[in-house]
Order: structure tokens, then C-alpha cells, then sequence
């Protein structure tokens, strides 16, 4: 009997779910979300975008978006329709104290209007507009943000045929980061 109480108040005390605004939100030992409320206030605040997928990884999620939502083919330069989709991201991502990596994905193929020499460039060069972006204009702290460029390295789950390989992923890091 006494084993059970012990389980059910070690439950209680990494685990805790407080009422605000009408809303539970769970917490954690440390006062952090819990990866999967973060993946519930994105699929809230976030309007679904052309091949938007979540994926649970040991690292924490990834919110995959295709490219197309904030790039040209073969552009670093930020579209002015993918601002809007980059204040909800922001949004959702000042609700709670992860950081998050945002990795640049692009297809094998160097489209001919690239300025850049490589796809590891241009993957790069994108990933880091957005992260400039979500410092300067959203206000997100540069400690909770990591730029990094993937080329045509990692293909979308593996499928080297599939169209989301161009894309960026937005990876919420669900362990303490460092600098």
C-alpha cells in the first residue's frame, strides 16, 4: 500500500496541470511544458500549411513545413506570405522556455536561378534568414534558437521521393540547451 501512495505522489509532483485562461496546461519538474502541449497549442495557433507534419523524435518534435510556404525555389530571401506563418510559429514558441532548432532541407538538384553553389549553401543561408527573422521581428531570444543546414543530406523520413524534402523544420528540443 504504501508503494502505490509513493507512485501516485511522485505522479503528482513531476507532474502537475494548472488552469489558466480555461486552459490546462501540464507542467514538469522545472516548470517546463511537456513536448506533447506544445504540439497541441501549434495544431491550435498555427493554420495547417501546405505539407505541415509533426514528428516525435527522442530530441523532442519536429514541425515540418514545405519550403514553398517561405521561400522561391532556389531563394533564400524570405517570402512576404511566409511572414504571417512565421509570427504564428513565434507566437506559440514565446508560450513556453525550449529552444528550437530550425534546420534548412532542400531537394538534390540545384535549381538554375540559385545564386548559391550547393544545396548545403542555400539550406543554410534559409535557415538562418528564418532565425534572424524570428530573433529580430518576434523578439525570440538568440539563445533558444539554432540555425542549421542540411542540404540534400536528410531526406523527409528516409523517402528521397517524396516533395517534402525541400523544407524546414522547426525542432522543439524537449532536454535543457546550452550554450
Amino acid at each position: 500500500m504504501r508503494f502505490i501512495v509513493f507512485i501516485i505522489a511522485v505522479f503528482f509532483v513531476l507532474n502537475i496541470t494548472i488552469k489558466a485562461n480555461g486552459e490546462e496546461i501540464a507542467y514538469s519538474a522545472g516548470n517546463l511544458f511537456q513536448i506533447s502541449d506544445v504540439e497541441r497549442m501549434f495544431r491550435e495557433k498555427v493554420k495547417p500549411y501546405s505539407g505541415m507534419t509533426f514528428t516525435y523524435v527522442p530530441r523532442g518534435l519536429i514541425i515540418s513545413i514545405d519550403e514553398n510556404v517561405f521561400f522561391n525555389p532556389g531563394q533564400e530571401k524570405l517570402r512576404c506570405e511566409g511572414l504571417p506563418v512565421l509570427d504564428e510559429i513565434a507566437g506559440v514558441l514565446r508560450q513556453f522556455n525550449k529552444s528550437c532548432v530550425i534546420e534548412g532541407h532542400t531537394e538534390n538538384v540545384i535549381p538554375e536561378i540559385s545564386s548559391f553553389k550547393n544545396n548545403w549553401e542555400l539550406s543554410l543561408a534559409r535557415a538562418n534568414n528564418i532565425t534572424m527573422y524570428l530573433m529580430r521581428c518576434a523578439n525570440i531570444s538568440p539563445e533558444r534558437l539554432f540555425p542549421i543546414g542540411y542540404g540534400e543530406f536528410v531526406p523527409f523520413r528516409g523517402d528521397s521521393k517524396t516533395n517534402m524534402n525541400s523544407r524546414i523544420d522547426f525542432v522543439i528540443i524537449d532536454y535543457e540547451v546550452s550554450r
